[in-house]
């Protein structure tokens, strides 16, 4: 198998190319590509930064030229480029042809070790590897002719495409530590020896974006070109533990030796958080929310009367409701607090709901509450309860009752 087949994440494989035979995707990148010219960029880079050469900076030049015959990409003509900036940024631009421009920030070079250093080398290189650049992501959009979906299958492409390019910045230092704490520096601007990483408080950090994966209108980090972080992170050590890693660079394994499958399948899973929640597991979202809602309610009296088992169930689909009151009626004893908790559990991604949408979620607990033609008190507290987690205003609960009434 060539390298690139033993380093690139197959869901960047599989997504390039749908997208390069989607018609209006892949006309417009083949036209960016034509258009492609070097004088402009070139130019600048000529006037406003440090061109460099082994004489120059021969650390840095070696580097280059190391990976670059590590990749395979010794029939490439690579400029570095060396230009003053604070934050640390680094980049591959495709010139047409075999020309390659690579540039390195003044930030990046003071905050890198030579090990991290080695892993962002051999991801720029990933790229190029890779031909990333056949797909120019940010040139396609500007076009202006590709609508929000097509939009937002290229970025999840471009942040699988950073995946593949990390394992080929991996395979080029060959430390799992070095590309911690590249992304720590990243992150927060600093790593050892002032943080100690530890991988279970960072898992957390990644069960957290999970958690807030599902919020049903904030839908920015779709629209990313880059995975979080954390995600790169946990991607990066998955990958140092393959069959196929141990193979290309000959370190010992280290026990797991997981198949590359499997690797990119759970890979694929924590990616999943930055991509849009569907229509439907929207609708389920919401409907679960409403059930537990509804079902604390209708226990708030202390009877859940058949008028508001048969009312709830009208309420929510058929299989969101018997699911969960074969649960809520299993060995617990204390269903109110089940249901409580249960509702607190569900209602995290809907607080981003347009204003509308949270009142037509109350709405719909109105009439739960109502189906027996009266409301006590205890049932008034945890409508309440409910307005204020979705930030409803209670006077709405009267004025929907007035209005039914």
């Amino acid at each position: 198998m060539e390298i690139d087949g033993r380093i690139r994440f197959s869901s960047d494989q599989e997504n390039f190319q749908k997208l390069l035979e989607d018609e209006v995707i892949g006309t417009l990148a083949k036209t960016r590509l034509k258009d492609v010219q070097e004088d402009g960029y070139r130019r600048n880079l000529l006037g406003n930064s440090l061109r460099i050469s082994k004489t120059i900076a021969p650390s840095l030049y070696n580097q280059v030229t190391s990976a670059q015959t590590k990749l395979g990409l010794e029939d490439k003509t690579i400029e570095i480029y060396i230009y003053n900036d604070a934050d640390a940024n680094a980049t591959c631009a495709y010139l047409g042809g075999d020309r390659i421009i690579l540039t390195f920030s003044s930030g990046l070079l003071h905050s890198m070790t030579t090990d991290e250093l080695n892993f962002i080398v051999g991801h720029e290189l990933g790229h190029a590897l890779f031909q990333h650049y056949a797909l120019p992501t940010h040139g396609i959009l500007d076009d202006g002719r590709v609508d929000a979906e097509q939009a937002m299958r290229l970025m999840s492409w471009s942040r699988r495409a950073e995946i593949s390019a990390d394992r080929a910045g991996l395979y080029i230092c060959q430390s799992v530590d070095a590309v911690i704490n590249s992304f720590l520096k990243l992150s927060c601007g600093v790593a050892d020896p002032m943080i100690t990483f530890n991988r279970d408080e960072y898992t957390r950090q990644i069960q957290d974006l999970g958690g807030m994966a599902s919020n049903l209108e904030d839908t920015a980090h779709c629209y990313s070109s880059h995975p979080f972080n954390p995600i790169r992170v946990l991607a990066a050590e998955l990958y140092s533990k393959s069959a196929e890693y141990a193979e290309l660079t000959g370190l010992e394994s280290n026990g797991d030796n997981l198949s590359i499958e499997k690797v990119d399948e759970e890979i694929d899973k924590v990616l999943d958080f930055m991509e849009p929640v569907s229509s439907d597991a929207q609708k389920e979202i919401v409907d679960l929310c409403v059930f537990w809602a509804g079902a604390w309610i209708a226990l708030a009296d202390g009877a859940f009367v058949e008028a508001e088992h048969k009312n709830l169930k009208e309420q929510v689909a058929e299989e969101i409701y018997d699911r969960n009151i074969v649960e809520l009626f299993g060995t617990n004893e204390n269903k109110i607090a089940q249901a409580e908790e249960k509702f607190y559990q569900s209602v995290g991604p809907l607080k981003t709901l347009s204003s509308a949408d949270r009142c037509a979620l109350v709405q719909r607990l109105i009439v739960v509450a109502r189906c027996d033609q009266h409301i006590d008190e205890k049932e008034y507290a945890v409508l309440y309860k409910v307005c204020n987690e979705l930030k409803v205003e209670h006077s709405f609960v009267e004025q929907i009752l007035n209005f039914l009434n």
